[in-house]
C-alpha cells in the first residue's frame, strides 16, 4: 500500500490491475453441474436462442401489479428476472406470496431471477410491506446490527434472513451495501456499515458467504464503485469528484473484499464521477464497468442501477432521449433494471444488427446470467429448450386477498400516508414543469412509484420514483392550458392530490396600426437627423441592453416556492450551479432543470431570477446598463433643446 502512494495515478492504475488479478469470482466458477445443468448445454442454448430471446435475458424488470400481464411478459419476451416491492407483497399472506411467484416461475421457459432489496432497517421489504414481522434486530442495518451484537449477529441474522428469502419464492437480494460514507445525514449514511473502508472489506468477507449459504440466495455488491456521499440519484444527478488512486484506495477496497469472497453480482451506481467520466453515469460508461472487468477481474453478474431513477431520465433528456438501455449495454452491464423492456430489447436488438454491440458480448452476458440461475439450482435442461410464447390474457385466475394474518396492521409502518405538493418548477422556456412532493413514508425510497394524471381526463401522463427521505419531483411537459394534475402512488392506502401547472405563455404579438405606419415627411427627416446624431449613444445602449438580454435567456425559471436556506446544488454535466440567499435575497442561477427542482423540493419563499453569469457579473451589467441609458437620454434632450 506505500509503495502504491509513492507512484503516480498512471502506475496507481496499473497496480489495481496488477492487484486484482488474485481476486476469484468464485460465483461463475461454482456454476458448473449443480444438479442442474452442464455448460456446454448452456453454451448451446446461447448458440441456438434467437437474439431477442438472448436480450430479453438480460432484463430484470419491476414487476407489474397485473398477474396475468407479469405471466403473459414473462413467457412473451422471456425476461431474466423481475423485482419485487412492498406493493408486490402488501396484503398477502406468506403462502399467498409464495403461491404468487411460482405461478410467475411457471409461466417462465427460462426460470427467472427473483430480486429484491432487503438490506435492512429503512430498506428492508419484508417489514416494510408487512410480509414478515419486526424481530429484534434481524431486519435492522447491519450498522446497528453490529453496534448492539457484533460481527456473530449480521452473520447469523443475514443467514437467517437468506433462509426466509428463498422460501418465500425469492432468490436474489440486492445486498450488502459496499458503501462508505463520511458524512452523518447524506443519502447513504444510515445504509452503510459505518466501520471505516478496511473494516467495510472485513465485513463484506464474512457476510457475502452468509446470504450465498447453500446457494439459496444471489447477493449483490452495491453501489459500484462507491456511493460515498453523493446526492440522492434517485431524484436527478449526483457526482463524486474522487480520483481513481483515491477510489482504488477507499471505496474500493470493500468491493474488492466482497468480489474475493465469491460475490454473486455486482451492481453499478448512477453517480457520475467526473475525474473518470464527467460524461456518463456510472451505470452507463464503459470506463466504470472496465474497472470491474479488467482491473479487478470479476466474471460474475453486472446489473445497472434502476434506470427509472431521476438521474438516468434527466441523462436521457439532456442527450436527445438516447436509449440509455442501449448505453447500459455498450458500457458492459449483463443486466439492465428497468421496466421498459418492450421498448428496450427492439432497441438493443437493432443496435447489434447495426454493429454497434457485438453479438459476442451479448452472448458473454445470457452465459454469466444462466451460470448464476444453474448455481442457485433453478435450471433443468427442459428449461433450455425452446417453447412458443404463452398468452395469459385470458387467464382470469387472481390471488385472493383476504388479509394479512403476519402483520396485523401495515398501514401503521407508512405513518400518516400522505402526500405534501411543496412546489412546482418551470425550465427556462417555460414548456416543461416539475412537481416537487413528499411522501409521509421515507421508507418508499426506490419502492414506490408516484404517477401523474389529467384530472379531467383520465390520461396517464407521466411517473417518477420517490427518492430518499420519501422525496419525490414528477416532470412533465406542459400545455397550451392550465392543467389540473392527479398525483397517486401505487399505494393505495395514500390519497390522490390534485395540484396547477400553468399553461405555456405565449409571446405578446407586435402590434402595427395604421397611424403607427404614418408619418409626415417633415416629422420623419426630423427624427432621422436626432437618430443619427445620437447614434453613438443609442448603440451603446443597445449593445448592453443585447447583452443583458442574452445572459437573461441563460438563466433558469424558477417558481414561487424556494427557502430561504442557503444551498449549493452543482450540476456536474454543465458545471453550473444554483445559489440561494445572496444579500439576503433568494436567487436561482443555473442552466439544469434537473438540479433546479432538487432545490425546490425544500421551498417555500419567493425566488428572484439573476442570469447564468453570476451576481458581481449581473451587478456590473446592470449598473452600466443604468449609467449608458441614462447619458443617452440626457444627451437626446440637449439636442431637441438646441
Amino acid at each position: 500500500m506505500k509503495i502504491k502512494r509513492a507512484f503516480t495515478s498512471v502506475i496507481a492504475g496499473f497496480s489495481i490491475a496488477v492487484g486484482c488479478l488474485a481476486i476469484n469470482n468464485l460465483s461463475a466458477n461454482a456454476a458448473t453441474t449443480q444438479n442442474g445443468v452442464t455448460n456446454d448445454q448452456i453454451n448451446q442454448y446461447v448458440n441456438n436462442a434467437t437474439l431477442e430471446q438472448k436480450v430479453g435475458q438480460m432484463y430484470v424488470s419491476r414487476t407489474p401489479q397485473d398477474p396475468n400481464q407479469v405471466k403473459n411478459d414473462v413467457s412473451k419476451y422471456n425476461l431474466g428476472g423481475l423485482i419485487v416491492y412492498d406493493a408486490d407483497m402488501k396484503g398477502l399472506t406468506q403462502q399467498q406470496f409464495k403461491d404468487k411467484m411460482k405461478s410467475f416461475q411457471d409461466s417462465a421457459q427460462t426460470p427467472l431471477l427473483v430480486g429484491v432489496d432487503q438490506e435492512g432497517g429503512l430498506v428492508s421489504r419484508l417489514t416494510h410491506s408487512g410480509l414478515v414481522q419486526q424481530n429484534g434486530n434481524q431486519f435492522a442495518f447491519p450498522r446497528k446490527q453490529y453496534e448492539e451484537g457484533g460481527m456473530k449477529e449480521v452473520v447469523d441474522d443475514a443467514e437467517k434472513n437468506a433462509t426466509l428469502l428463498r422460501s418465500l419464492g425469492i432468490n436474489w437480494n440486492y445486498a450488502p451495501d459496499a458503501d462508505y460514507s463520511t458524512k452523518p445525514g447524506t443519502f447513504m449514511w444510515d445504509r452503510t456499515f459505518g466501520q471505516g473502508y478496511q473494516q467495510t472489506a472485513d465485513y463484506l468477507s464474512k457476510v457475502v458467504p452468509a446470504w450465498q449459504h447453500d446457494n439459496l440466495v444471489a447477493s449483490t455488491l452495491k453501489h459500484f464503485p462507491g456511493y460515498g456521499d453523493a446526492a440522492d440519484t434517485h431524484t436527478g444527478f449526483a457526482e463524486n469528484s474522487k480520483s481513481l488512486t483515491e477510489l482504488e484506495n477507499q471505496d474500493m477496497v470493500p468491493f474488492k473484499a466482497g468480489m474475493k469472497a465469491g460475490a454473486d453480482s455486482v451492481m453499478v451506481t448512477h453517480v457520475i464521477y467526473n475525474k473518470i467520466d464527467p460524461e456518463y453515469p456510472a451505470s452507463l460508461s464503459p470506463k466504470i464497468n472496465s474497472l470491474i472487468r479488467n482491473n479487478c477481474n470479476y466474471n460474475g453478474v453486472i446489473v445497472t442501477d434502476a434506470l427509472e431513477m431521476g438521474a438516468i431520465t434527466d441523462f436521457a433528456k439532456e442527450h436527445g432521449n438516447a436509449s440509455v438501455d442501449v448505453l447500459a449495454v455498450k458500457a458492459g452491464n449483463d443486466m439492465i433494471m428497468t421496466t421498459d423492456y418492450a421498448t428496450g430489447i427492439k432497441e438493443i436488438v437493432s443496435a447489434v444488427k447495426a454493429g454497434e454491440i457485438p453479438e459476442s458480448q451479448i452472448n458473454a452476458s445470457v452465459t454469466r446470467i444462466l451460470q448464476l440461475k444453474n448455481k442457485l439450482g433453478l435450471l433443468k435442461p427442459e428449461n433450455l429448450m425452446f417453447r412458443k410464447p404463452t398468452n395469459n390474457n385470458n387467464n382470469t385466475s387472481t390471488i385472493i386477498n383476504p388479509g394479512n394474518t403476519d402483520h396485523k396492521n401495515p398501514s401503521v409502518i407508512s405513518g400518516n400516508n400522505s402526500i405534501t405538493i411543496s412546489g412546482i418548477t418551470y425550465n427556462n422556456d417555460k414548456k416543461v414543469a416539475f412537481i416537487n412532493g413528499k411522501v409521509s413514508d421515507p421508507a418508499a425510497e426506490g419502492s414506490m412509484i408516484m404517477t401523474a394524471t389529467n384530472a379531467n381526463t383520465g390520461k396517464k401522463i407521466t411517473t417518477a420514483v420517490v427518492g430518499g427521505k420519501g422525496v419525490f419531483a414528477i416532470e412533465l411537459p406542459m400545455t397550451n392550458e392550465v392543467q389540473n394534475v392527479k398525483i397517486t402512488s401505487d399505494d393505495d392506502s395514500y390519497a390522490a392530490v390534485t395540484t396547477k401547472v400553468e399553461a405555456i405563455k405565449a409571446d405578446k404579438p407586435v402590434v402595427n396600426t395604421d397611424q403607427n405606419n404614418k408619418q409626415n415627411s417633415s416629422t420623419e427627416k426630423q427624427t432621422n437627423k436626432q437618430n443619427n446624431s445620437v447614434k453613438d449613444e443609442v448603440n451603446i445602449t443597445l449593445n448592453t441592453e443585447k447583452q443583458a438580454n442574452s445572459a437573461k435567456k441563460n438563466t433558469q425559471v424558477v417558481s414561487k416556492n424556494i427557502n430561504s436556506e442557503k444551498t449549493t446544488v452543482t450540476n456536474p454535466v454543465y458545471k453550473s450551479a444554483i445559489k440561494t440567499n445572496y444579500q439576503g435575497k433568494n436567487v436561482i442561477t443555473t442552466s439544469h432543470d434537473s438540479a433546479a427542482h432538487a432545490v425546490a423540493q425544500k421551498s417555500n419563499n419567493n425566488a428572484k431570477v439573476l442570469p447564468k453569469t453570476g451576481t458581481k457579473e449581473n451587478i456590473v451589467a446592470l449598473f452600466g446598463l443604468a449609467i449608458t441609458s441614462t447619458t443617452a437620454l440626457f444627451g437626446l434632450a440637449l439636442r431637441k433643446k438646441n
